[in-house]
C-alpha cells in the first residue's frame, strides 16, 4: 500500500506551478544534457543502421537495409524506432535532430521515474528523488544525446509501468488501453520489451484480472504476429537474436553454442560484472573502477534485490518486470554486456534502491521523521555521487564540443575512425557507382560513401573470407586499424592470396588502407 504523504507535501503545494517537482527533475536532466551533449554521431554501428533504416522507409524502399549489397528486407531491429527516424527526416536527415529526440526521450524518462515512484510510494520526497537520481545518472545523461533504440524504448516502457501502476487491476479502459499500446510499442521498439509483457501478464494473473489479461495480451499478440509472421516471409539471412545469445562468443561463431553448464556460468559471471562494475558505472560515471566501483556496486544491489523480492507473494509489474528484464540480460553473451542493455531497467532499479533504503530505514529508525530524514540523506548523497559524474568529464566534453562547432567534424573521434571516414569519403567520389567494398563497419562506410557492402566473416578460414567475397560482388575491401578483428580474420586472409589485392588509396599513418579486390589478380 502506498506510503503517508510526506511533510514535503504541504510545502511543494504551496509552491508556485514553476516550482513543481517535474519542472526540477527535468531541469537538471537538461541542463546537465545541454552542458554533454556531443553533437557528433556515435562511432557504434547501430546508430547509422538505424539511421540507414528509417532512410529506407522514407524514400519508399520499405524496411530494408540499404547498405548491403542485396537491400535484402530488415528482420533484426523492430520499426517503431526507424519509424520515428523517418517521420523526424522529413524535416532534416541529420543525425543533431535525431539526437534532440533522444534528448526529449530521455527528459520523459526522467519524469516519468518521478510520476511512477509517487505513484508507488505516495511520499513527494523518495519521487523527487527518484527523478532527479534518474536524470542525473550518467549513463542516461549519456544516451540523451546518442542516436539508439534504447531511450525511445525506455521511456515506452516506463509509460506502460505507470500507467499500469496507476491501475494495477485494469479497472481503468482508458489506462488499460494507454499501458497496452506502450507496451507493444516498446515491443516493437526493441525484442527486450517481451519480459515487460510477461510481467503484466502475470501481474493481471496474481490479481485474478482474467478479462483484462485476456484482452492485452490478445491485442498484443496480434500486433507482435503481424512483426513476427513479416519477418517469417522474410528472406533476409539475418539471425535472431535467440541464436546469438546462444554463441559462446558472437565475434567468433566458429567457438559453437554454449552447453547448460556455461549458461549457469555466464549467469554468474554477468551476475558480478553488473553487480560490481556496470551498475556503479551507470550512477556514478565510467571512470569509477575497481574496489570503489565494486563497494559501490553492493550498496546499491542490496537495496535493489531487497525491494524487488520483498512482495514476491503478491508481485506487482515494476517488481516482475525488473526480474525478467534482469534475468533475460545475464544471459547474453559476455561480449555483450554493458550500461546499454541495463539503460532500459535503469530507472526501474534507482526507484527499487530508493525504497529498499526506506524500508531499511525504517528497520533501525524508531520515528517516521527519522526514516524520511536519513532516506532523504542517502538519496541526496546519491543524486551528489551521480552529479559529480557527469561533473568530472564536463571540461572534456565541452572542448569537444566547441572544437566541433568551429569545424572539426571528427573532433575527439580516435585517429583510427577519422581515417576509416576519410576513406570512405573519398570512396564516395574515387570508385565507380555500384562497388561493393567490404569493411568492419559498412553501415558507416555506406552513410559516408554511399556505397553498399557487408562486414567480413569472423573467420580463421582464408578461403572463406574469399569466397564470401566472391559471392557478394566485392571489389574493394578496407584494411582498418579500428577493430581487432581485422587483424584477426581479414588481413590473414589477404596476407595468404596478395596476388588479387591492389592499393586504391590510403589515410592517415600508419594508413588506413582501400584495397582492390579482383578474383583474377591484382595490380
Amino acid at each position: 500500500m502506498p506510503a503517508a504523504p510526506s511533510t514535503a507535501d504541504g510545502l511543494l503545494a504551496r509552491l508556485g506551478p514553476t516550482a513543481h517537482p517535474l519542472y526540477w527533475v527535468c531541469g537538471v536532466h537538461l541542463l546537465l544534457a545541454f552542458l554533454l551533449f556531443d553533437p557528433k554521431p556515435f562511432l557504434g554501428g547501430d546508430n547509422y543502421w538505424y539511421m540507414l533504416l528509417g532512410e529506407s522507409l522514407r524514400s519508399g524502399d520499405g524496411y530494408r537495409d540499404l547498405w548491403l549489397p542485396a537491400m535484402p528486407p530488415h528482420t533484426r531491429y523492430p520499426p517503431v524506432y526507424p519509424a520515428a527516424l523517418a517521420l523526424l527526416g522529413f524535416v532534416a536527415n541529420a543525425p543533431l535532430l535525431f539526437k534532440l529526440f533522444s534528448a526529449a526521450c530521455t527528459t520523459g524518462i526522467a519524469a516519468l521515474a518521478f510520476l511512477l515512484a509517487n505513484e508507488r510510494t505516495g511520499d513527494r520526497q523518495l519521487a523527487v528523488m527518484a527523478g532527479l537520481l534518474v536524470g542525473a545518472a550518467p549513463i542516461v545523461v549519456e544516451y540523451s544525446h546518442w542516436v539508439l533504440s534504447e531511450p525511445l524504448f525506455t521511456f515506452l516502457s516506463m509509460m506502460a509501468l505507470f500507467a499500469f501502476t496507476r491501475d494495477g487491476d485494469g479497472k481503468n479502459p482508458k489506462t488499460l488501453a494507454i499501458g497496452t499500446v506502450a507496451v507493444i510499442l516498446a515491443s516493437l521498439t526493441r525484442s527486450a520489451g517481451y519480459p515487460l509483457i510477461l510481467a503484466v501478464v502475470i501481474a493481471f494473473a496474481v490479481r485474478r484480472r482474467w478479462k483484462q489479461c485476456a484482452i492485452f495480451f490478445g491485442v498484443v499478440v496480434i500486433a507482435l504476429g503481424a512483426w513476427w509472421l513479416r519477418n517469417k516471409m522474410a528472406v533476409s539471412g539475418d539471425l535472431p537474436y535467440s541464436q546469438w545469445i546462444m554463441f559462446r562468443d558472437p565475434y567468433n561463431p566458429e567457438l559453437g553454442t554454449v552447453t547448460m553448464g556455461e549458461m549457469v556460468a555466464r549467469f554468474w559471471f554477468n551476475f558480478k560484472r553488473y553487480t560490481l562494475a556496470i551498475l556503479p558505472q551507470s550512477v556514478a560515471g565510467r571512470d569509477v573502477t575497481g574496489s570503489v566501483a565494486g563497494l559501490y556496486g553492493v550498496v546499491l544491489a542490496v537495496p535493489i534485490i531487497i525491494a524487488a523480492f520483498r512482495n514476491i507473494k503478491r508481485p506487482r509489474v515494476v517488481e516482475l518486470y525488473f526480474i525478467f528484464y534482469m534475468g533475460l540480460i545475464l544471459l547474453w553473451p559476455e561480449a555483450w554486456g554493458d550500461q546499454r542493455l541495463l539503460l532500459p531497467v535503469l530507472p526501474v532499479a534507482i526507484l527499487l534502491m530508493l525504497e529498499g533504503l526506506a524500508w531499511l530505514a525504517r528497520l533501525v529508525a524508531k520515528t517516521d521523521q527519522r526514516t524520511a530524514l536519513a532516506t532523504f540523506v542517502a538519496a541526496v548523497a546519491l543524486v551528489a555521487v551521480a552529479a559529480f559524474g557527469n561533473v568530472r568529464i564536463m571540461s572534456s566534453a565541452v572542448d569537444c564540443t566547441r572544437q566541433y562547432w568551429r569545424g572539426d567534424r571528427f573532433a575527439c573521434y580516435p585517429v583510427p575512425a577519422t581515417d576509416f571516414i576519410n576513406v570512405a569519403s573519398w570512396a564516395s567520389q574515387g570508385t565507380p557507382t555500384g562497388s561493393v567494398v567490404i569493411n568492419r563497419k559498412p553501415q558507416i562506410f555506406y552513410w559516408y560513401a554511399r556505397r553498399r557492402g557487408d562486414n567480413y566473416p569472423y573467420s580463421t578460414n582464408p578461403d572463406s573470407i574469399l569466397n564470401f567475397m566472391n559471392n557478394q560482388g566485392a571489389s574493394y575491401v578496407v584494411v582498418d586499424r579500428w577493430s581487432a578483428t581485422t587483424y584477426r580474420f581479414l588481413v590473414p586472409a589477404i596476407q595468404a592470396n596478395t596476388q588479387l589485392f591492389g592499393l586504391a588509396h590510403q589515410e592517415g599513418d600508419p594508413p588506413t588502407f582501400l584495397l582492390t579486390y579482383r578474383p583474377g589478380g591484382g595490380r
